[in-house]
């Protein structure tokens, strides 16, 4: 029966992704998990896609959060939601995803009812198609792990393809997929809104380990996570979050030493790549992006109050 099984909330955050969130949903419906409510989160993106899920998703419901909150405030939105409902465990899905495994949440869930300490746990996800295995297990940000990392990957880059057909306890699962315990979230809090998007999947994974809870990579096979190819250069939006964030995480949980060096570290390699570009306007576009983000560094290391407008400045 239905009531037996435990409520599972799907949350799909927008921005201006109306018709990748369309094809989510449709492959959601193939889902049979009987206990299941999907929630479609917007992040005030004006596409028209509360008409569409009025005229073809009538049974979803829909949030609007009225700002662009980013992955954060908008998660949070729906968790919010979700727990106020009565939700059992939360699943976080990007929007431009698609079921391959109709079964994943059953089994996932399954799982999970017989490890009650599991409070974060993350599936097989596919890269742009189906067979092509996206590593979901990843290691938190930190100076040498850093530095480490880059010469080992280089060495031997499917040492770092943890994602596997065994189950793992992880230190971070990306944020793609994943099937959060509500207990665990009323525990530790739901998402750090300063964060915006970036390194709050390494946040809450680091908070949830702390308070005893684990973080497990399940090799359930799900979804093909259809991720676009670009947006991704040096001086992007995401590079400005990755780096960012992976200084305020840093003093968050008290490396603030390793964060100076992690922001300086950056800095120095970033202007040195503007130098190297042998195009002065290319250069003064690295300058410029250089300034933004030791204005954002200036202002977590010196511990200044931060507010909603420590939000992405682009």
């Amino acid at each position: 029966m239905t009531t037996n099984l435990p409520s599972v909330h799907v949350l799909i955050l927008n921005y201006r992704m109306r018709d990748q969130v369309r094809e989510c949903l449709l492959s959601l419906a193939a889902v049979p998990y009987p206990n299941l409510t999907t929630i479609v989160i917007d992040n005030n993106s004006a596409d028209g896609i509360e008409h569409m899920l009025a005229e073809e998703f009538p049974h979803i419901v829909f949030l609007q959060t009225g700002a662009n909150l980013g992955y954060t405030g908008g998660n949070n939105a729906g968790i919010r939601h979700a727990i106020n409902a009565g939700a059992d465990y939360v699943l976080i899905l990007n929007p431009d995803t698609v079921v391959v495994n109709p079964n994943f949440i059953g089994e996932m869930v399954a799982h999970l009812e017989t490890q009650p300490r599991i409070g974060i746990a993350g599936p097989t996800v596919f890269f742009r198609e189906a067979g092509q295995v996206q590593n979901t297990v990843l290691f938190a940000p930190g100076l040498w792990r850093n530095l480490t990392n880059w010469f080992a990957y280089r060495w031997n880059p499917g040492s770092f393809q943890l994602s596997g057909n065994k189950e793992v306890e992880a230190e971070v699962l990306n944020g793609v997929c994943l099937l959060i315990r509500t207990e665990c979230l009323k525990q530790i809090g739901f998402f750090d809104e300063l964060i915006f998007m970036y390194i709050e999947d390494a946040d809450l994974d680091y908070r949830a380990r702390q308070a005893g809870w684990n973080v497990r990579y399940l090799p359930i096979e799900s979804i093909v996570h259809r991720q676009k190819s670009e947006g991704y250069d040096m001086t992007s939006l995401v590079s400005f979050l990755l780096r960012r964030n992976s200084v305020y995480y840093l003093c968050k949980i008290g490396k603030r030493s390793e964060a100076f060096g992690y922001a300086l570290l950056s800095l120095l390699l970033l202007s040195a790549r503007g130098a190297t570009t042998f195009s002065y306007s290319k250069a003064i576009h690295y300058l410029k992006f250089c300034r933004k983000l030791a204005a954002s560094y200036r202002q977590i290391l010196l511990q200044r109050p931060l507010d909603q407008s420590f939000g992405p400045p682009f």
